[in-house]
C-alpha cells in the first residue's frame, strides 16, 4: 500500500474516533448532475446509519497513470472540483494521489483496508464504479462489499430523458460544440478560466478588439467556432462572443487562437483572469475573402449572441 494513502486512512482514522463511515470515491469531473445524486445519496445514507459522509477525491484520473495514452482534457482543474464537492455539505472531503503502488491493491483489499482503519459501513457508487486492479464494479463490488458487511449504493446516471451523465460524455459534448445539450447535464453552466495576454490587436482595426485567452492546455475546451459567452472580469459579468479557431483570412497564421470580444466594454484587462461561461455556440469558423466580410459577419454575430444572452439571463 501507498505511504501516502497509508498516511491519509491513518490520520482520518484517528479524526473519525471510531465512527462508522459512508463513502463515495471518484475523481468527480466537472461536478456534474450525476455526481450530485451520488452526494445527495451520500447524505442519505449517512443520516440514516448516523455515519460520517466521506468523498475521496482522485487529484488525477486513476487509469491515466496506469496507461497514459488513455489521458483527456479536464472539465474542471482540480482546485475547482474540490471547492464544488464541498459545497455539497459533505464534512470530509480528501485528496488521493493514485500512487503505483495502490492500484496494486484489488478491490476486496482496498475495501478490506477500509472496513479495518475507517470502519466502512456503506459505499455508495455509480453503474461506472471501478475499483481496485481487478477493476470491480456492478454486481462483483455488490458481493465484495457483501462478504465484508458493507452496504453497497448503486446510482444509476442518467438524466431524466434516459441520456447517460458522465464526465467523458460532457467532455465529447463539449469538444463538438454542443455546450447546451453539456450544460444541461452540468450543474452549473460550461466554463473555463485564463489569463489575457497580448494579442496582434488586428480586430481593432475593424472596430472589435478582441481580448487574447491563454488557457492551461490541460483543460477541456469547445471545438472551433464561435460561441455566446458570458464574461466574468473580478466579479462583475458582461456580454461577450467566443472565437475559438485559426484565421486564415487575416494572415498565413495556423495556429488557434482563443479571443473573446466583449460587448460595452473598453478596459485594460492584460495579464487578468477571466472567466468564460459558454452558453451556446452560434456557427462554425468560416473563411472570408476579406476584413470587411469578416466585419459584417461579426455584427450579424454580435446580434444574435444579444438575444441568446439576454434570453439566459
Amino acid at each position: 500500500m501507498g505511504d501516502t494513502f497509508t498516511k491519509i486512512i491513518e490520520k482520518l482514522s484517528k479524526d473519525i474516533n471510531n465512527k462508522q463511515t459512508s463513502l463515495c470515491i471518484g475523481t468527480f469531473d466537472g461536478v456534474h448532475s450525476g455526481h450530485k445524486k451520488l452526494f445527495s445519496e451520500l447524505i442519505n445514507v449517512s443520516n440514516k446509519n448516523r455515519s460520517l459522509p466521506v468523498v475521496f477525491v482522485f487529484k488525477k484520473r486513476p487509469r491515466e497513470i496506469i496507461n497514459e495514452k488513455l489521458s483527456r482534457p479536464y472539465i474542471l482543474p482540480f482546485e475547482n472540483r474540490l471547492d464544488k464537492i464541498k459545497d455539497s455539505s459533505l464534512e470530509k472531503v480528501i485528496e488521493i494521489d493514485f500512487d503505483k503502488k495502490l492500484q496494486n491493491l484489488s478491490s476486496e483489499e482496498f475495501l478490506k483496508t477500509l472496513k479495518e482503519k475507517i470502519n466502512l459501513k456503506s459505499l455508495i457508487a455509480s453503474v461506472n464504479t471501478r475499483i481496485g486492479r481487478d477493476q470491480a464494479n456492478g454486481d462483483d463490488l455488490d458481493n465484495i462489499c457483501k462478504n465484508l458487511n458493507i452496504d453497497f449504493h448503486q446510482i444509476d446516471m442518467r438524466s431524466d430523458n434516459k441520456k447517460i451523465i458522465s464526465s467523458s460524455n460532457i467532455s465529447n459534448l463539449i469538444a463538438e460544440g454542443n455546450i447546451e445539450e453539456a450544460n444541461s447535464m452540468l450543474v452549473e453552466n460550461f466554463y473555463f478560466k485564463g489569463n489575457v495576454v497580448q494579442g496582434d490587436k488586428l480586430g481593432r482595426t475593424i472596430g472589435f478588439p478582441t481580448a487574447n485567452i491563454l488557457v492551461d492546455e490541460n483543460l477541456q475546451l469547445p471545438g472551433d467556432g464561435v460561441f455566446a459567452v458570458f464574461v466574468e472580469i473580478e466579479n462583475e459579468n458582461y456580454l461577450g462572443a467566443l472565437s475559438i479557431g485559426i484565421r486564415p483570412v487575416i494572415k498565413n497564421d495556423d495556429s488557434r487562437k482563443i479571443e473573446v470580444y466583449i460587448l460595452d466594454f473598453n478596459k485594460d484587462i492584460y495579464d487578468k483572469d477571466v472567466k468564460i461561461k459558454v452558453i451556446k455556440k452560434i456557427r462554425n469558423q468560416i473563411k472570408y475573402d476579406s476584413l470587411e466580410e469578416l466585419k459584417v459577419q461579426i455584427k450579424k454575430d454580435i446580434k444574435e449572441i444579444k438575444k441568446i444572452l439576454n434570453n439566459a439571463k
